[in-house]
């Protein structure tokens, strides 16, 4: 059993068709289909059927394919452990950030690969709802991500979930707003105000909708953006509430908006550096990872952004 054939089959059930594969493997699409037609003549099962003007996968094919990413898993375990005599260090990271990930870690990130001699870190802008970030590390070693729901809805995915950090969610209030007197605010509070929020899918709006559901009252979307320093530039100029994570929005605090915590609804977001398996048990890729965490702790562990009393 070939190989590459396998990982031809994994390829294709991570991108969906015979073109994306071919583009990311680097050869041509009539190859991938030899290629795939060559390992089912070797297995004697159907791994992939026509539908429509692509193909999919048949129930032996998906099987296969799961096989495979382990297969590669154990082949990347057994480099990661030569690597430690050799010393073949992966030389270039291509990691994937969402942009407040970026502005929190990737200052801090960068000072610490240094320390990793020949590591070129190469970091890349990527914001896509929740769905999207999974499908990411198709293309990059490494994809930070963020959700409402917990790190269990990468993990559900067969993707290394490393969770990096849990950030609240606050309430930007404008300055001078009628709101700003209070300490903590409740779902009844805020719900009556215009809300400047995030597109549906994007994980923030989540959790408007858990306000609407504990105020019994439907919010008013009064603009949809999916920039979070748009959403400070419109609270500050008085157009209504927004929903900001609260390390990176408390740095703006004082320019025209001021952050109060949330009761009764669950306000927060997981951070999480997600891999394929195989790629995670690099060791350079490891290395990184355990760099993330430690700048995670940092960031978590500031005096100013972990006591809820700087909200005043």
């Amino acid at each position: 059993m070939d190989f590459k054939r396998l990982r031809i089959l994994r390829e294709l059930a991570d991108r969906g068709t015979v073109g994306a594969t071919a583009e990311a493997m680097n050869v041509t699409p009539s190859a991938v289909s030899q290629q795939l037609k060559t390992l089912q003549e070797e297995l004697g099962v159907v791994l992939v059927r026509k539908s429509g003007r692509g193909v999919r996968l048949t129930e032996a094919g998906i099987a296969m394919a799961g096989a495979a990413a382990e297969v590669s898993t154990a082949m990347a375990r057994a480099e990661a452990t030569i690597d430690t005599y050799r010393r073949g260090w992966q030389t270039h990271v291509r990691a994937a950030f969402f942009p407040s990930a970026a502005e929190m870690f990737l200052p801090g990130l960068l000072h610490r690969v240094k320390a990793i001699d020949g590591l070129r870190f190469e970091a890349h802008f990527e914001d896509p709802n929740v769905a999207g970030f999974a499908g990411l590390t198709a293309d990059y070693d490494i994809v930070l991500a963020h959700s409402v729901d917990g790190p269990d809805v990468f993990a559900r995915l067969g993707l290394t979930v490393v969770p990096l950090l849990d950030e609240p969610l606050d309430v930007a209030i404008p300055e001078g707003h009628a709101l700003a007197g209070k300490t903590t605010l409740r779902a009844e509070d805020v719900i009556g105000f215009p809300w400047m929020g995030v597109p549906e899918g994007f994980p923030f709006d989540t959790v408007l909708r858990q306000i609407e559901v504990q105020a019994d009252s439907p919010a008013v979307r009064a603009q949809t953006f999916p920039d979070l320093r748009v959403l400070e530039a419109l609270v500050s100029a008085g157009h209504g509430l927004s929903l900001l994570p609260r390390y990176t929005a408390l740095k703006n605090q004082g320019r025209g908006f001021v952050l109060r915590p949330l009761a009764g609804v669950k306000a927060s977001r997981s951070i999480v550096a997600l891999a394929r398996p195989d790629v995670a048990a690099r060791t350079t890729i490891q290395q990184v990872l355990a760099l993330l965490r430690a700048e995670a702790r940092s960031v978590a562990e500031a005096p100013e952004l972990r006591d809820a009393a700087h909200l005043n």
